[in-house]
């Protein structure tokens, strides 16, 4: 049903720091099982605390995490629909 997709599978590919891969790596376990609705509701803050938290100097990386999955999603629905 449009609206309801089920997020299967979701992969990354990253070049940076620890940070940058948790955070990413935290993201797609986040997302996967979800709607693409839900995945939507993912934000920096809710994947720095599935972490356990992230430095201060470290926070930008679940921006870029979430930020990113934001994107995948926004160019699957613009070729989907």
């Amino acid at each position: 049903k449009q609206g309801q997709e089920i997020i299967k599978d979701v992969k990354f590919e990253t070049l940076g720091c620890g940070a940058a891969i948790s955070t990413s790596s935290m993201t797609t376990d986040l997302a996967k099982g979800k709607t693409i609705k839900q995945a939507l509701e993912i934000t920096n803050k809710s994947v720095a605390e599935e972490l356990g938290g992230l430095p201060t100097a470290k926070m930008h990386c679940s921006n870029l995490a979430a930020d990113a999955l934001h994107a995948a999603i926004k160019n699957y629905k613009n070729k989907r629909y």
